[in-house]
């Protein structure tokens, strides 16, 4: 009998009064831990579509899809709230369920793109086989163009419902509703050596990253029609809240980050002054609504709960920049899509991570850290047509994309080739729908597909 699991086991204990202990910075760091591995990993999500109705479809045909797939492969269940909410195998990839019922897919870290490959292959083409007996096929693209967001149920998760409740409330966090149920996205999960190369890798992740989202932006066309913008995902997540979402554009590599050896402990600094969302206690999820930063509550506790190195690691994960640093650095900022452009993403920063970050800051250091908002900003419409002095986006990429090129092995430069394409005709997913003058979310499917 296969065994089922839930997310967050329900175990009724007697409550304790806890310890009044402040937590502190330093009590984080054992977080940040750098590896020598180089392992790459992926994160991939589609939108969830009814093959009849090009909508998305009801909860119960989507959880036998999970239930289907994971007795094929005999992989856990994963419960919340006695909801099916993913599948997930003893070597740590998952397939789980976003807010708005958007498939994701999580790959265990690995050596080589081929690994990945291999994985993300069978993976999919047993969810596709699966759905299609539901008649659900899933859309690689970076937001469902057919609905609006207020005409797609939330998944009953508890996390997504208080982050549903409290996220558009705050500065900047009018489209959480959108960048919950409506996006999808491709994230790239790469390791770091030390505090130093964490550091430097963070700082040119997030400089190069406006110019990534462009090179990914797939999703101009959105609630059934062609808009003005590249990247309608990008646009959501732009505000999704300040506080949790644009936590680099204040100046903080210039003056919080610039000290190596303190590295973590400045970034712990930033992730401090996030307001909590919620905390974990015996199986419930206690949310604060309040505006209490992590910080307050590392000092003062919260209506007689004291703040855990458990309590951090919930929170850090509840921040939300375009590239977020773990005990392994996460690159978020990409629209969904094709499976090889996922692997071309890659196989593109496998070799950029290759490279002496140092160098590569001194030979990108026309583009200003602190012009990052700028830049996000620009692309959503411009795409890689943004000007920088006498550069263009893709003059950017391009030499991105040398640089790269020249530090992968003959087989994973294989991996490279959708991305060439794309170079070669100055032309992203987005900039082909724009030209196809596409009207109709049905076109646009049959386009994609």
């Amino acid at each position: 009998m296969q065994n089922l699991i839930t997310e967050k086991q329900h175990i009724k204990q007697e409550k304790k009064p806890e310890l009044k202990k402040q937590f502190k910075v330093t009590d984080a760091i054992k977080f940040y831990k750098g590896s020598n591995n180089s392992l790459i990993g992926l994160e991939y999500e589609r939108i969830t579509l009814d093959k009849k109705t090009l909508q998305v479809p009801d909860f119960n045909k989507v959880s036998k899809i999970i239930e289907h797939f994971s007795k094929i492969l005999n992989w856990e269940l994963v419960y919340d709230n006695e909801i099916i909410i993913g599948a997930k195998n003893n070597s740590g990839s998952s397939v789980s369920l976003e807010p708005g019922l958007q498939f994701e897919i999580s790959l265990a870290p690995k050596k080589s793109i081929v690994d990945i490959e291999t994985e993300l292959t069978r993976i999919i083409n047993l969810l596709d086989k699966i759905a299609k007996l539901y008649d659900i096929f899933f859309l690689e693209i970076g937001i469902n163009p057919v609905q609006n967001d207020d005409e797609i149920e939330l998944l009953k998760k508890r996390r997504y419902e208080i982050m549903n409740k409290y996220l558009p409330t705050r500065k900047k966090g009018e489209f959480c509703p959108k960048m919950m149920r409506k996006t999808a996205g491709i994230q790239v999960n790469i390791d770091y050596k030390d505090s130093k190369d964490a550091y430097l890798k963070l700082e040119f992740f997030n400089l190069i990253s406006p110019f990534m989202t462009a090179l990914f932006a797939s999703s101009p066309f959105e609630n059934n029609r062609l808009t003005e913008n590249k990247s309608n995902r990008a646009l959501a997540w732009l505000y999704t809240g300040e506080e949790r979402c644009n936590l680099f554009y204040k100046n903080v590599f210039e003056h919080k980050f610039r000290k190596y050896g303190n590295f973590f402990k400045n970034y712990i600094s930033e992730i401090f002054k996030v307001p909590v969302l919620f905390i974990e206690r015996n199986g419930e999820l206690i949310p604060f609504n309040c505006g209490i930063t992590f910080a307050e509550f590392a000092k003062n506790g919260y209506k007689g709960h004291f703040a855990t190195y458990e309590d951090y690691v919930l929170h850090q994960s509840l921040t939300f920049p375009n590239v977020r640093l773990k005990n392994y650095i996460e690159i978020r900022n990409h629209d969904s899509q094709s499976p090889k452009m996922a692997l071309g993403l890659c196989a593109f920063y496998k070799g950029l991570s290759k490279c002496n970050m140092e160098n590569l800051l001194k030979h990108f250091s026309y583009l200003k850290i602190n012009d990052i908002e700028n830049y996000d900003k620009a692309i959503i419409k411009k795409g890689l047509d943004i000007k920088i002095s006498n550069l263009t986006g893709w003059d950017v990429v391009c030499e991105l994309f040398n640089i790269s090129r020249k530090k992968l092995s003959a087989m994973d430069r294989f991996y490279l080739e959708p991305i060439l394409d794309i170079l070669k005709t100055r032309k992203t997913t987005a900039d082909v729908i724009i030209d196809y003058n596409i009207t109709s979310a049905d076109n646009l499917i049959e386009f994609i597909k």
